[in-house]
């Protein structure tokens, strides 16, 4: 008996230490500098990204698009005509469900190497990365299923949502506004902390006893996939937040960068971008956010 499990005792260390070396392994993302691209005329970059509705997302075929896709490639059709790049080819190095893990990615990675996603630029992070020119002002949005009443005023929250509950992430920007809320307008109220932003967002879509905060993209999701839920635009958060790509720290290619997005925000063709991948709901409201 005892002779068994000493061999068990051994086989669970054998597999952890075989592991091991699996976790601690990182394959470096590299890619191609501007320098040696503005050289040469060709070269690659690579992506990574964090799965955002309306920003980074697999379509129904499996396709990657979103926002940052179409902005990626319009970059490179922008390097073609005005720079004579002949030839640029695109690597995607797959997602990460980890928003730390995420950025370290990036950070460590050298060259033409450009993390997409609803990354907030902060004063923090722009000593760490280096960021494209925001494509995206942020909106938070106060959201319910669609039976609840609209609100007409944040101060009858207590009244119009007593007996609701509020589900957000915890640790987020949202969540703060749910605090707030529940701080100003609603001392009773009850929050409910979820794992992810997608998990309140379907919540909030089944039960019509519940209301959180998310930011716009998840709103423009729940609009395109016809789920149940109401905008009370008297919570609408515009917090001046702002969402850009990110580069490794020593990456050459912020300039080319700011050369091309600070225009193209301003065209027909970015604007139809948003309305293909958001709605226009949702760009409704980034529009008039601004």
């Amino acid at each position: 008996m005892f002779y068994n499990l000493q061999i068990k005792i051994w086989v669970l260390v054998l597999t952890a230490l075989a592991y091991t070396p699996r976790l601690k392994a990182q394959t470096q993302l590299v890619g191609d500098t501007w320098a040696k691209v503005n050289q040469t005329k060709s070269g690659t970059i690579v992506l990574t990204y964090i799965d955002t509705p309306g920003l980074v997302y697999r379509d129904a075929n499996g396709k990657l698009t979103g926002v940052c896709i179409d902005i990626v490639q319009q970059f490179v059709k922008y390097l073609k005509t005005t720079r004579g790049v002949k030839q640029l080819s695109i690597r995607v190095k797959g997602r990460s469900d980890h928003f730390p893990i995420f950025l370290r990615n990036v950070r460590q990675g050298k060259g033409g190497v450009f993390g997409l996603g609803n990354i907030t630029i902060t004063p923090k992070r722009r000593k760490q990365f280096k960021f494209t020119p925001a494509f995206i002002y942020n909106v938070s949005v106060l959201m319910t299923h669609h039976k609840v009443p609209t609100l007409g005023n944040l101060k009858n929250m207590r009244r119009d949502f007593a007996h609701m509950k509020a589900y957000t992430l915890r640790s987020s920007t949202n969540a703060k506004t749910i605090e707030r809320f529940k701080q100003l307008y609603h001392p009773n109220l009850r929050i409910i902390y979820l794992s992810s932003s997608v998990e309140v967002l379907r919540k909030v879509a089944s039960d019509p006893r519940s209301f959180t905060s998310l930011d716009f993209n998840y709103y423009a999701s729940a609009l395109q996939r016809g789920l149940p839920i109401k905008r009370h635009s008297v919570g609408d958060q515009k917090g001046g937040e702002e969402f850009g790509m990110i580069m490794p720290p020593t990456s050459d290619w912020q300039g080319v960068w700011n050369q091309f997005l600070s225009r193209f925000v301003r065209t027909t063709a970015y604007k139809k971008i948003l309305v293909k991948h958001l709605g226009s709901g949702a760009y409704r409201l980034l529009n008039v956010s601004k």
